[in-house]
């Protein structure tokens, strides 16, 4: 196994992604996409990770917003999200030392148990381990915030309504947070003068993101 170019370092920016085995669709219907959301936020505290079984839909992310659920102290600030059918892409800061390597196993062990049982399959879902970027300077962050939240463009239905789609914190920028405290948006959007402005910005800069 191939050894990460840096460490999780806390205060710094992180960009994690990862694919599936042989191109596979790690999600395949909207409850796939749901129950995912609830883990991505769920599995966000020292604490241990509610009974995702017991959910409905993502009635476990609003008790966790509104404070009927306590997830214990927070992990990483998530920036950014987006999923689709064969891999994800997050843009984290990291909170203490090491605890991206935390949440990223609980996510990705969560998800394959969850997956092997629901579609009767066996083995791995995800390719090794999880792809990490040290992302070092704030334009560095902003340009990946942009390829993020267009990620979705290459999907059959979604080109140019990509703030639209329900599986990306796009429309979280641009329009309301549907996550509250529990997505970091203001990192980004204070940077900008209004949600309008920040989706300008995306529309004018995503393609300069090359992934390396």
């Amino acid at each position: 196994m191939s050894i990460r170019p840096h460490n999780f370092v806390e205060g710094e920016f992180y960009h994690i992604y990862t694919h599936s085995i042989a191109n596979l669709n790690i999600f395949n219907n909207t409850r796939d996409y749901q129950r995912f959301l609830t883990l991505l936020f769920s599995a966000n505290g020292t604490k241990t990770i509610p009974r995702l079984d017991r959910s409905i839909d993502l009635n476990l992310v609003w008790d966790i917003i509104e404070n009927k659920i306590n997830i214990g102290e927070v992990l990483v600030d998530i920036i950014c999200f987006s999923l689709m059918p064969t891999h994800f892409h997050l843009l984290l800061k990291e909170r203490k030392d090491g605890n991206i390597s935390k949440y990223m196993h609980r996510i990705l062990v969560s998800h394959s148990k969850y997956f092997n049982l629901k579609y009767e399959r066996r083995g791995h879902l995800f390719e090794n381990k999880f792809n990490s970027k040290h992302i070092d300077n704030n334009e560095y962050a902003l340009i990946l915030s942009c390829y993020i939240h267009k990620n979705s463009k290459d999907l059959s239905g979604w080109k140019n309504k990509e703030d639209k789609y329900p599986w990306s914190s796009y429309q979280d920028y641009v329009s309301e947070n549907r996550w509250g405290h529990l997505l970091k948006t203001d990192i980004i959007e204070d940077q900008f003068k209004n949600p309008q402005e920040y989706k300008n910005f995306v529309e004018e800069h995503y393609e300069n993101f090359t992934l390396a």
